[in-house]
C-alpha cells in the first residue's frame, strides 16, 4: 500500500514539474519606455519631415532566448491612424569639435534580428520618419511602438516623444 501511494504521488509531482516548465517556456516580452527624455522628435533636412529617435527596454520573461524581427510604428493624429516610415538605419554623428584621432559614431536603430537572452533585457534604439504636420499635445506626441518576435507574436508600448531645441526652435511639427 505504502509503494502505491508514493507512485502516485510521484506521478503527480513530475506531472506539476512538467506542467510548471512548460508553462516557463511561453514567449513572453515585456516593453517598457525608459524614464525621462530618451524619445524625441527631431526636424529632418528637407523640413517637412520630422524624425523620431527614441530607446525602449525588451525585457525577456521566459526560459527561452527570443529576437525581435521588426518593428512598426503609429500615431493617432486627430483621430486617424497613421503608420509612421520605418527600416533598419545606421547614423552617424561627428563629434563637435572634431578631433584628429577620433572617428565618427554612429548607432544602429530598428536592427533586426535583435537577440533577447532568456530572462534579461535588451536596450532597442528605435528610429521612424513622421511625415506632415502634426498637433503636439503637452509638448509631446504619443507614438505606439509595434515589435514582433520571431514566433509572431506582437508588443506595444506607448511612448511619449517629448521636441529637441532645433525643432522648437524651426517651424512647429
Amino acid at each position: 500500500m505504502f509503494s502505491g501511494v508514493m507512485s502516485v504521488l510521484a506521478l503527480l509531482f513530475s506531472i506539476a514539474s512538467f506542467a510548471y516548465v512548460n508553462y516557463d517556456r511561453r514567449v513572453k516580452l515585456l516593453l517598457r519606455p525608459r524614464k525621462g527624455d530618451w524619445c524625441v522628435l527631431d526636424r529632418a533636412t528637407n523640413g517637412r519631415e520630422t524624425i523620431f529617435r527614441g530607446i525602449i527596454e525588451a525585457y525577456n520573461h521566459s526560459s527561452r532566448p527570443n529576437a525581435i524581427r521588426g518593428y512598426r510604428f503609429w500615431i493617432d493624429n486627430n483621430g486617424v491612424h497613421e503608420d509612421l516610415e520605418s527600416e533598419m538605419a545606421t547614423i552617424g554623428e561627428q563629434n563637435d569639435p572634431p578631433l584628429p584621432d577620433e572617428q565618427e559614431t554612429n548607432e544602429l536603430f530598428n536592427v533586426t534580428p535583435l537577440p533577447i537572452p532568456a530572462y534579461t533585457g535588451v536596450e532597442v534604439s528605435l528610429y521612424a520618419i513622421i511625415k506632415g504636420v502634426h498637433t503636439l499635445l503637452g509638448d509631446h506626441l504619443p507614438i505606439t511602438v509595434e515589435l514582433e518576435d520571431i514566433h509572431g507574436k506582437r508588443y506595444t508600448a506607448k511612448v511619449k516623444a517629448s521636441r529637441t531645441q532645433r525643432l522648437i526652435s524651426g517651424p512647429e511639427c
